[in-house]
């Protein structure tokens, strides 16, 4: 589907796969996906609430564009299929089997980084790309998916900040100060990090830290 606006949930038994391009989401109530048997996703709306997802047993390859930016708490906005008693994942844990898995968000405070709580583990995926909310509160995110993707074997960091943004991530972000020893990534064998500009040097630095902690040796990391 290629701009359509989508205001009620997609349910579907034997849909395998499904890519929601342009248009957008409803941004009053969070939609539901349950599609079980799908082996691909794709969903790059213009704007709109993420969909909750529900169990993709099957997914092989899924990409996934937030824009929740005025939404933080999963209560701010009602869930479809939600009785708002229980509090449950939007995203994450639909996406967990997969083995090629791309999060991206202009957000900060995106709906990925409210799922990291319900600790999913990921332990099917090789290959992985995040952008900047993966650094956002001393870099979470990033660490979050080097503890819980066992057998991950390629990793691409894209540092897509906007020139108001650089400033405030190297003033507010610190040092990554693991507490424990860091799992090591026995598997890992291919990091890029693609920067906007130079300006991200003093993140890539803290990344490399980050990567050297887990057992990343620099020259399996490759820096644009």
């Amino acid at each position: 589907m290629k701009g359509c606006n989508i205001l009620a949930s997609i349910l579907c038994q034997s849909v395998r796969h499904l890519t929601v391009k342009g248009g957008c989401f409803d941004d009053k109530i969070r939609r539901r996906i349950s599609a079980p048997n799908l082996i691909s996703l794709k969903l790059a709306p213009c704007q709109g609430l993420t969909p909750l997802l529900d169990s993709m047993p099957s997914l092989v390859t899924a990409s996934v564009e937030s824009f929740d930016q005025q939404y933080h708490y999963c209560f701010d906005v009602p869930c479809e299929g939600c009785d708002r008693q229980a509090r449950f994942p939007v995203v994450l844990e639909g996406l967990s089997a997969a083995t090629n898995l791309e999060l991206t968000s202009d957000d900060q405070l995106c709906i990925f980084r409210m799922d990291l709580k319900w600790c999913p583990m990921f332990s099917k995926l090789k290959c992985l790309l995040l952008n900047k909310w993966c650094v956002a509160d001393y870099f979470t995110g990033l660490v979050y998916f080097l503890q819980h993707s066992p057998i991950l074997e390629t990793l691409t960091l894209l540092l897509d900040f906007q020139t108001h943004e650089k400033w405030h991530v190297m003033e507010t972000y610190g040092i990554y100060d693991p507490k424990e020893q860091s799992p090591l990534l026995k598997h890992l064998k291919v990091v890029k990090i693609i920067r906007s500009s130079t300006k991200e040097d003093v993140i890539v630095d803290r990344i490399l830290k980050i990567l050297s902690a887990h057992g990343v040796p620099s020259e399996q990391i490759d820096i644009q």
